[in-house]
């Protein structure tokens, strides 16, 4: 028995990748807290639907496992079974199964943080969206009695950015944020969602406002002087901005790409490529990989601009 971490790829109307953190789950497990054997309260239809399941997974049935699962753990409250019941559920792409598994599973422990961020991100995928904001209303204020709000935040943007449905990201984050919204990082992430929501007006005045309030926020100076470079608008503000937050966030890959793009963008290409290059050697994810083929490409090094396209375009894929 040991813990591991499936990433799965659920299937609904948007695309979402969540990470579910399972323990003493793994396919072939024994799913009963305790061993049959010794489980000597369980009744002998729990058993026969267990190794029912088990021969339905060895015939390659996961709906019917997961259904049968599911109804070990509706009618034992087993955390095992709730989470196999999960797990097969997710395997398949039957979210509604798997939200089913995952609240038993938060039920019977309440404490367990992996059953209810899976909880949290299956309301999301399943756009139970009331239920969603109920859980995280109730959240908040147990972060804000430990006097750790700022957190139950970071993971609220983490949580909505998951979602393809922008506008309901940015709904569900405004709503629940209403009284926190001059904390610095609740600024932040909300300049971020309506940045992803096509309202750059709104993201550059909450960034302004933020940086008034904190001048030393390097995300925030960066956030707004790389999204005028992008939009190759204010370039002498923007190449301001960008060096401020360098000078808060030296070895940031993201900042240091600001400082290639934005030099970019003013034409000084052998400098956009020396900070590039730094940036892609820090990181090279498809945004950095993007930028520093770009320069190459304008340089005329564009076998090399090739590989770092194709480099970004697998990290993209990931």
């Amino acid at each position: 028995m040991f813990v591991v971490s499936l990433y799965i790829m659920i299937f609904s109307r948007n695309f979402i990748l969540i990470s579910l953190v399972c323990s003493n789950l793994l396919l072939g497990e024994q799913v009963l807290s305790k061993p049959i054997s010794e489980n000597t309260s369980t009744p002998p239809e729990i058993i026969f639907q267990i190794l029912a399941s088990e021969i339905a997974l060895l015939s390659g049935n996961i709906p019917s496992a997961a259904l049968t699962y599911l109804d070990v753990a509706s009618k034992t409250k087993d955390i095992g079974a709730a989470k196999r019941a999960t797990e097969l559920a997710l395997a398949i792409g039957d979210n509604e199964t798997a939200l089913k598994g995952a609240t038993i599973w938060l039920t019977v422990d309440k404490t367990d943080v992996s059953a209810r961020e899976t909880v949290k991100v299956l309301l999301l995928v399943t756009e139970k969206y009331d239920q969603l904001m109920q859980i995280l209303a109730a959240e908040r204020e147990t972060f804000r009695g430990k006097g750790n709000v700022e957190s139950f935040y970071n993971e609220l943007s983490v949580l909505v950015n998951q979602t393809k449905n922008v506008k309901k990201g940015l709904e569900i984050f405004e709503n629940i944020s209403k009284k926190d919204q001059t904390l610095p990082n609740v600024m932040y992430s909300r300049a971020m969602l309506y940045y992803r929501n096509g309202d750059s007006q709104k993201m550059e005045e909450i960034l302004r406002n933020l940086v008034n309030l904190k001048p030393d926020h390097a995300q925030a100076l960066n956030a707004l002087g790389y999204s005028m470079a992008d939009a190759n608008n204010n370039l002498k503000e923007a190449q301001r901005l960008i060096k401020a937050a360098l000078r808060f966030a030296p070895q940031d890959p993201h900042i240091i790409d600001s400082m290639g793009w934005i030099n970019f963008r003013l034409g000084n290409l052998e400098l956009a490529k020396k900070w590039l290059e730094k940036a892609y050697d820090s990181q090279p994810d498809a945004e950095i990989s993007a930028h520093y083929g770009e320069v190459l490409w304008a340089l005329s090094k564009r076998e090399f601009a090739l590989k770092i396209f194709s480099s970004g375009f697998k990290k993209k894929s990931e």
